[in-house]
């Protein structure tokens, strides 16, 4: 069912630091009203001048082409029998993870754009699936997975993800006209095999949630590309369809410091605080903030609570080796990649760190070894492949020398 490893909002991460004491704060205690948290939109400016755009509508994120609809109704009317009917039709559901579609992390997109331009990431994914369920009368909801931490790196930036499934409940529908299924019991759509392999908790969200999530997408690659007026439409859009997201004012917190807007960024990683107060990132931002604004005290206090929860989580460790190898730090970047496998053996991602790392180090031996390793741990045709090229490639280089 599930064949790509892919999740959904983006967070930008500022900084990798390591630390010394503790606090505990009520962060509650400080909050001002959301209102009290924006600023004038002439703050913000897109590079070259660049106009904004239209932010997509709630109705239009999730609104299916009446192509899709019709093809999906002739399908429901090709099978008489009722189990027929629901397996054809969570069979047309999860096809598109199925390399029915080109997997782009970037590429934050309504129903109807995946469709048209056949390239989509894990949010999109879900929101199609959720309009093609809801068409049929599903009883769809969306669900946050409790995924650790974990960062990738593009647009030269490195973002935290996340990732969202979506549960199809048991029930039984009434024939409307538009056709009817039958599920005996819950079933879950999820694009990512390393979520359900792992069991991860999970919590019910909203559709306005799952708006927010994608207006935060919109914002994090407009951000990347200096293009701040439209990422702060885009928060703005974000906190009006859930302003209980913790996420948005944490990222505006982000927007704001790079404007040099210090005091009210602090108030807007207090706000998002105030609605989770576990956020490692958060807590992370801000104290990267009182860095930069003399108070360190107050973020080597915040700093341990970080590492201590994330010491023991092998994406942090990978994130640590993938800044080393940017940095051309590749011995350096070793030592993380190994030690995220200690922590988590079948991790491909730590397996591909080192055989990037021992390549750089001109070790084609050693680059091979993982490099076979990254393939055979890996869930996806897709990385499968990619690793499969490197191999490729790794021989036809050792052929020449």
């Amino acid at each position: 069912m599930c064949i790509k490893l892919i999740r959904y909002w983006l967070l930008v991460i500022t900084s990798i630091t390591v630390l010394t004491s503790c606090q505990s704060t009520d962060y509650k205690a400080n909050v001002l009203p959301a209102t009290n948290l924006l600023v004038a939109d002439e703050q913000f400016q897109n590079i070259a001048n660049t106009p904004l755009h239209a932010i997509e509508s709630p109705t239009d994120i999730f609104l299916l082409p009446e192509e899709a609809k019709a093809k999906l109704h002739r399908l429901i009317a090709t099978y008489r029998s009722m189990p027929e009917r629901t397996k054809a039709v969570l069979e047309f559901i999860v096809s598109y993870a199925d390399d029915g579609l080109i997997y782009d992390n970037s590429a934050t997109r309504t129903a109807s754009e995946t469709l048209y331009y056949s390239k989509a990431n894990c949010l999109s994914l879900s929101i199609l699936a959720y309009s093609l369920s809801k068409e049929v009368g599903m009883d769809a909801s969306f669900q946050d997975v409790q995924i650790p931490e974990y960062w990738t790196s593009q647009l030269n930036q490195t973002w935290l993800n996340g990732h969202i499934n979506l549960r199809l409940k048991h029930h039984r529908q009434v024939d409307d006209g538009i056709g009817i299924v039958l599920l005996g019991s819950d079933f879950v759509v999820d694009f990512d095999p390393y979520s359900l392999k792992k069991r991860f908790n999970s919590n019910p969200i909203s559709e306005q949630r799952v708006v927010a999530m994608f207006y935060n997408n919109k914002a994090a690659i407009a951000f990347a590309q200096s293009n701040y007026a439209q990422a702060y439409a885009y928060y703005k859009a974000a906190i009006k369809a859930d302003s209980q997201f913790a996420v948005t004012w944490s990222n505006l917190g982000i927007l704001y410091r790079v404007h040099n807007l210090m005091d009210v960024a602090e108030k807007a990683y207090h706000h998002s605080l105030a609605l989770d107060p576990d956020s490692i990132n958060t807590l992370s931002n801000l104290a990267y903030l009182y860095q930069r604004t003399g108070k360190e005290v107050l973020a080597d206090q915040l700093l341990q609570q970080v590492v201590k929860q994330r010491e023991n989580n092998p994406y942090y460790y990978l994130m640590l080796g993938t800044e080393a190898y940017k940095q051309q730090e590749f011995r350096q970047g070793i030592k993380h990649f190994e030690t995220a496998l200690r922590l988590e053996r079948d991790n491909h991602e730590a397996y591909f760190g080192l055989a990037r790392s021992y390549f750089s180090l001109n070790q084609l031996g050693m680059a091979e070894r993982y490099l076979t390793k990254a393939k055979r741990h890996t869930f996806t045709k897709q990385d499968k492949r990619r690793y499969q090229q490197k191999l490729n490639v790794l021989n036809q280089i050792a052929k020449a020398n």
